[in-house]
């Protein structure tokens, strides 16, 4: 199954470029890449990589439930504990190149699902 990437950004010229950028680049060419609102009333895929602004974070389900598959794009450095206690790993700035964008997206693509719902097994 190839991977999906969720795009929920309030800035639109900024959601644009990365879109644009995401379907440039062959590392992404097997990605199902949605850009704003899914067009369908179906809830994701496991494993979908949600990259959001800190508006559309709000409108995530909570908790999360694999918040190592989200990415936050903030404009300030004020929501950065706020994701780090919801279990986010990658919080770039929007002054941030696209590039380092593109990397923490792939990085959540190749990190390994986790599901809260598996109990913890000593062995």
């Amino acid at each position: 199954m190839f991977p999906t990437v969720h795009l929920r950004l309030q800035d639109e010229a900024y959601a644009s470029e990365l879109l644009r950028c995401l379907q440039a680049d062959p590392a992404f060419a097997d990605c199902e890449i949605i850009h704003g609102p899914r067009k369908d009333s179906q809830p994701d895929r496991p494993g979908t990589v949600h990259v959001v602004d800190t508006m559309h974070l709000q409108l995530l389900p909570h908790p999360l439930s694999d918040p190592g598959k989200t990415v936050l794009i903030s404009s300030g450095s004020d929501i950065i504990s706020e994701a780090w206690e919801k279990g986010i790993v990658s919080v770039l700035k929007n002054s941030e190149s696209l590039e380092y964008v593109k990397l923490a997206i792939l990085a959540a693509i190749l990190r390994p699902a986790k599901s809260r719902n598996l109990p913890f097994r000593r062995k």
